[in-house]
């Protein structure tokens, strides 16, 4: 079976090779800080330069693609999401008033265990994870 990864493989081998390239001709190099840092410098650039080219082909060449695939998907995502709120809102509408029913029983219980083990109320954990959902 052929590995169709559009030389994704490639580019992480020439990249990983080269950084290793680079640390090992450093490290085995008889030059002077100055000149080692000169070096590593342009080898920096040129790494940079060529990482941006790379990344530019494969937006290049993915790009399509991905418009391709949006425009299929979204339709069918769209319709998904029309067929699912009917009954998304129709179940919310159901369960809210138990889930409040059960709130007003069980939230005294909670404040009371809560006071007792020197913890905030029901209502202020309510009021805060509120405001966390709403920073989020």
């Amino acid at each position: 079976m052929g590995d169709n990864n559009s030389g994704g493989g490639f580019v992480v081998g020439f990249l990983a090779g080269g950084i290793v390239g680079a640390v090992v001709g450093i490290l085995l190099a008889p030059k002077s800080g100055a000149e080692t840092r000169a070096e590593l410098a342009a080898h920096n650039e040129a790494l940079r330069t060529r990482a941006e080219e790379i990344a530019a082909n494969v937006w290049e060449r993915t790009a399509p693609t991905v418009d391709n695939v949006r425009e299929r998907v979204t339709p069918a995502v769209d319709s998904v999401r029309e067929r699912v709120t009917p009954a998304v809102d129709s179940v919310r509408e159901r369960v809210t008033p138990a889930v409040d029913s059960v709130r007003e029983r069980v939230g005294p219980v909670v404040d009371r265990v809560n006071e007792r083990m020197g913890r905030g109320t029901a209502a202020e954990a309510e009021s805060a994870e509120a405001e966390k959902g709403s920073t989020a």
